[in-house]
């Protein structure tokens, strides 16, 4: 071979080696960081590393519930926010005769869009957040194509997939940054890495938190607080009732207690994690595959499902649900 020959060998390569190790730093990351702070780091509670307070929201059901009982039991003081008063007392008390912590509690529909955050802003003041966990909600109850959403709904999905994670975040960062101390918690979705047909609007709300996250992990670096990635793929919880007797769901699916007693353990071990290791292989899987083939296979997969729904209407009624 030429001269010319061997540069282009070489040049290519290097452009594979490159690729192979960019692939096993974004997916091996999260458990060499955790295997390094298990070897390194000090095993301080949560409360005293980030503060007293977690704030919780979508803490009604499902993730939300949990994540507000493991934290209890980690010590941590809780407030809970989301949309059923009776749930979230019932909740509270619950967790204060299991764990004798002090918890708290907000009762909005974060689907009122910005009116409810004077009142959060007010019972938020006096207390000392250490830790907030962003992690309500919405979606559709049945894939549907994009033009079938009404505007309503479309300004609902807004109000509860984004606007809360960008206003409380918004809120409870500088008290963070002036105490050199706290973490947010951001529960966002996979989805929010591949394409979504027919869930699309869900999707796109993910991608959008996702990319939030990162920038604000590189945002805060040096300012004593943290910023954690948390992206589920299946877990079973309210929103997925109809989606649970497929095979595929039962095989990929995690049960929401253990996703989520794993998921807590994560917290400050990574910037970034799937919750649970189940979820890790499968996001690594899907990542090897062209964008274009696992939109289109997920694609046919919802399409198939949507055509099995009974009552086009029923399909576009949408709900407050965690992930």
């Amino acid at each position: 071979m030429s001269d010319a020959e061997d540069a282009i060998v070489w040049l290519f390569v290097v452009i594979g080696i490159y690729a192979a190790i960019q692939f096993l730093y974004d997916n091996l990351r999260s458990p060499i960081s955790i295997i390094w702070g298990l070897l390194f780091c000090k095993n301080s509670s949560l409360s005293k590393r980030y503060g007293p307070w977690a704030v919780i929201t979508g803490s009604s059901d499902g993730i939300g519930k949990e994540y507000a009982k493991n934290l209890a039991r980690e010590g941590l003081n809780i407030m809970l926010i989301s949309r059923t008063e009776s749930k979230l007392v019932q909740i509270a008390q619950e967790i204060r005769s299991n764990y004798k912590v002090q918890v708290k509690w907000i009762a909005v529909d974060f689907s009122d869009g910005a009116k409810v955050y004077p009142k959060i802003s007010s019972k938020l003041a006096p207390i000392e957040v250490g830790m907030l966990v962003n992690n309500v909600g919405m979606a559709h109850k049945h894939p549907s194509p994009f033009e079938d959403i009404s505007e309503v709904e479309l300004h609902q999905s807004l109000s509860v997939n984004i606007l809360p994670t960008v206003m409380l975040t918004h809120m409870i960062l500088p008290g963070m940054k002036r105490r050199r101390r706290g973490i947010i918690v951001n529960v966002t979705s996979s989805s929010g890495f591949i394409s979504l047909p027919y869930v699309s609007m869900y999707a796109a709300s993910k991608a959008f938190l996702n990319s939030l996250t990162q920038s604000l992990q590189d945002e805060v670096r040096g300012t004593g607080v943290q910023c954690q990635l948390v992206t589920p793929l299946l877990v079973d919880t309210n929103m997925s009732q109809q989606w649970q007797s497929y095979f595929l769901w039962r095989i990929t699916s995690a049960g929401v207690v253990r996703y989520t007693k794993m998921a807590t353990w994560m917290i400050g071990r990574a910037a970034h994690t799937s919750g649970h290791w189940k979820h890790a292989i499968q996001l690594t899987i899907l990542r090897i595959f062209p964008r274009w083939t696992v939109g289109t296979c997920i694609g046919l997969g919802l399409n198939y499902l949507r055509n099995r729904g009974a009552n086009p209407e029923k399909n576009l009624q949408p709900r407050n649900v965690l992930k």
